[in-house]
């Protein structure tokens, strides 16, 4: 066996017949799928063609003929890529803050518009903020925390802030809440108490930001599976501290440790998306092999085949990868870390797992 020889190639060079693969692997008594390697030597069927003793063929694509040489009885070195099964999901965590903001709504729309209330509105930041007229609002409040607003329920949409800001929407920034929110307890001081709980809350654990207007179709997305975990996990902290199972300073210092995690989350998504680049080259160089197998036996089943085993090995690595996550968010989503790296686990495990699977059935196609 040369570099990058498979038995169909075999069969080609020496029996003239790439369908006569099946008849190498019978008289080898190889049962497929087969890994074959450099230097392995097999039997050939009487009519294939052979070299004299002492001389191994060399075959030459070009001129599509095998030429015997005479054999030194050494090996010579070779430099082959070898399969890697490298099936990685790494999830980068978008950045919540500055280019996005999380809303939660009870329904999420098709095109993903948001509307307020009124869009006629005159509210002021802070008579918003405070609930005081929720229908005759002309904003949508959005959180700039990672997890989104603990405080509020519903399904959670990343509005991205550029594209509403260029379809000329207006945004109020935490700070410029906060600054509408101290003006109005000056010049309403009996509602000081009331005030100081809604900045506590604004500044410490929602981070709230408001969108003046209505936001374009396409300007939100869904988020993941992981990153509904965090999201879910401050939502729990602060229904215990609602159930007083744990103090305001605990409940400031959990979510304080939640963003941080989602920081290391995202770094570590971040450098992880090399190792999937890794698994993509892989992906190509099978391909491109499959590609010349196709065309070196002028038919499209050797491309097709491969084509099974990717989509098997992809489909199941972005499975593994949902599931690796719930399992690390199992194990505490304050890890952080903890549910990219055990989603890319599942990933790998699932994926190398469906390439097999999917390489038993594109065996049946081509054999590889």
């Amino acid at each position: 066996m040369q570099p990058g020889d498979t038995l169909p190639d075999v069969a080609v060079k020496t029996l003239n017949d790439s369908s006569r693969w099946n008849e190498i692997s019978e008289l080898n008594g190889l049962v497929g799928p087969v890994q074959l390697y450099i230097g392995q030597r097999l039997r050939l069927p009487d009519s294939a063609y052979t070299c004299e003793q002492g001389q191994n063929y060399t075959y030459n694509p070009p001129s599509s003929s095998l030429v015997c040489t005479t054999s030194s009885g050494e090996t010579p070195a070779a430099l082959v890529l070898a399969r890697g099964f490298v099936f990685i999901i790494f999830e980068q965590l978008p950045e919540v803050g500055t280019g996005s903001i999380i809303r939660k709504v009870a329904v999420v729309p098709n095109n993903f518009s948001l509307a307020p209330a009124n869009l006629q509105g005159v509210l002021t930041p802070a008579e918003h903020a405070l609930n005081m007229n929720p229908a005759a609002s002309q904003f949508l409040s959005g959180s700039t925390k990672p997890f989104g607003a603990p405080t509020m329920k519903g399904t959670p949409v990343l509005v991205d802030i550029a594209k509403v800001q260029a379809a000329g929407g207006k945004v109020v920034t935490v700070a410029e809440l906060v600054a509408d929110l101290e003006r109005y307890v000056v010049q309403n001081p009996a509602a000081k108490t009331r005030v100081e709980k809604l900045l506590w809350a604004v500044k410490k654990i929602e981070g709230e930001m408001l969108i003046a207007s209505k936001t374009p179709a396409g300007s939100g997305k869904p988020i993941s599976s992981i990153h509904t975990q965090f999201v879910r996990s401050a939502e729990d902290l602060y229904q215990a501290f609602t159930n007083g199972q744990i103090s305001k300073a605990q409940l400031e210092e959990a979510l304080i440790n939640l963003e941080r995690a989602y920081s290391k989350a995202r770094v570590i998504g971040k450098v992880g998306r090399v190792l999937m680049v890794v698994g993509v080259v892989f992906t190509a160089v099978d391909l491109g092999l499959a590609t010349k197998r196709s065309v070196d036996q002028k038919s499209f089943k050797p491309i097709a085949a491969e084509g099974v085993r990717q989509v098997g090995g992809w489909g199941m690595a972005i499975a593994g990868g949902k599931v690796g996550g719930v399992l690390g968010a199992a194990l505490g989503v304050e890890t952080g870390p903890g549910l990219i790296v055990t989603g890319a686990i599942g990933a790998l495990v699932f994926g190398a797992a469906g390439y097999f699977g999917a390489d038993w059935v594109a065996d049946h196609i081509s054999p590889n």
